[in-house]
């Protein structure tokens, strides 16, 4: 039986992944040959961080800053239907972040919220970082990261957590916010109110994403299916980005959500990715983006209303599954894609699959990247035998 446990996606061999940084973040050097410290507070964790000197930061524990800044109440807005039976889950309200509920406070949806400050100020990081989770020990809770015009960051083997989970706008796990060379790898989300995972407001350049395991099983949900909606936002008007070897696990949309607008230019290679037990809206290749997805297995995952089953909202992608899709690269890269393979079971059985994108002229527009060319793309056989290369998540390295 394949996938008999999530177990045997996530917990496997640490002998199979990627020691260094690849794809589009290869030259991605972190702190360097900076001594590794490893912070004995909360506040000297802050301070490391945020300074622009080099340094390797080791997580030995958990760093709790769920209740360091107190709670705050507002008014907020309920944009969904409350679920029927609250024991089993309950909808995310959501915060008037940039009057974002506005439209839902003019229909009488209205009420107050409270949350914790901390998950909606997060940790800054400054030039040459390393960041660098013990084991399974590495945890951050109660507060995310953030990447503000900053160059050459590591972000390796932490688990984000616990970011206001109830509220849309309760914080994000990781943001970029204009970047170049940075590198996250082996880190896990999980209970964030808003992005795991937020690109734009400027450039950002030579991006990695590779063995993040994206825990969307909430308790919170935009549609009362206990799966986080809000996974990976990718916009900006210069991005490139390689995502591979991720586990998006129990999402319901934006897995990932790419551009949107006419002032977005987003370049993304997506390969060996495994989604499973997602369900709603996955892909969603937006204006102005450009994807290529190769070798990406989708297990248990299926589109739940009409408008979640075209993975393209004007932007363009390629995902090969055919032979003859399959020799599109050949001229291109010299070399084959690799087929991206659905498996749909039990109670997924009858759904109507994703419409995925078929744009014979994507691959084009990436062969003058070194790195896809070059990439390790592993046939789907492999993911479902052993998951993807090194692991999803932390604990792997």
């Amino acid at each position: 039986m394949l996938f008999q446990t999530l177990y045997a996606v996530f917990a496997i061999s640490k002998n199979n992944g990627k020691s260094t940084p690849f794809g589009f973040g290869a030259q991605t050097t972190g702190g360097g040959s900076a001594p590794e410290q490893t912070p004995s507070s909360l506040e000297e964790l802050a301070s490391w961080l945020k300074d622009d000197r080099p340094r390797t930061i080791i997580i030995d524990r958990m760093f709790d800053f769920t209740d360091t800044q107190g709670n705050k109440t507002e008014n907020g807005c309920a944009p969904w239907t409350e679920c029927p039976d609250k024991n089993k889950g309950e909808v995310q309200h959501a915060r008037n972040v940039n009057d974002w509920c506005e439209p839902h406070i003019k229909a009488g949806k209205s009420i107050s919220v409270t949350f914790r400050v901390a998950a909606t100020e997060p940790l800054e990081i400054g030039n040459d970082k390393t960041i660098k989770g013990v084991g399974t020990k590495g945890v951050i809770k109660g507060k995310g990261l953030c990447v503000s015009n900053k160059k050459n960051i590591i972000i390796q083997n932490i688990h984000i957590t616990d970011c206001n989970a109830h509220l849309v706008w309760g914080g994000d796990a990781i943001q970029i916010r204009g970047g170049e060379n940075i590198w996250v790898d082996h880190c896990t989300f999980s209970y964030i109110g808003r992005m795991m995972f937020a690109m734009g407001s400027g450039k950002n350049i030579g991006i990695t994403l590779s063995n993040n395991h994206f825990q969307g099983k909430t308790r919170w949900s935009t549609n009362c299916s206990n799966r986080h909606y809000w996974s990976i936002l990718v916009l900006g008007p210069e991005e490139t980005v390689t995502m591979a070897n991720n586990c998006l696990d129990h999402t319901s949309g934006r897995s990932p959500k790419l551009g949107g607008s006419d002032k977005d230019k987003v370049t993304v290679h997506y390969y060996n990715n495994i989604h499973i037990q997602c369900q709603g809206q996955g892909i969603d290749a937006g204006k102005g983006s450009k994807m290529l997805a190769e070798g990406n297995l989708f297990k248990q995952s299926h589109p739940v209303n009409p408008s979640d089953v075209l993975t393209e909202g004007g932007g363009e992608s390629y995902f090969p599954f055919t032979e003859a899709e399959l020799a599109a690269c050949q001229s291109v890269f010299g070399r084959a894609c690799v087929a991206n393979q659905v498996l749909n079971s039990g109670k997924c059985q009858n759904k109507k699959d994703y419409q995925f994108g078929k744009k014979s002229n994507v691959p084009g527009e990436f062969k003058s990247f070194d790195s896809v060319i070059k990439a390790d793309v592993r046939p789907t056989s492999d993911l479902i035998q052993s998951g993807p290369p090194g692991g999803c998540g932390i604990g792997h390295i």
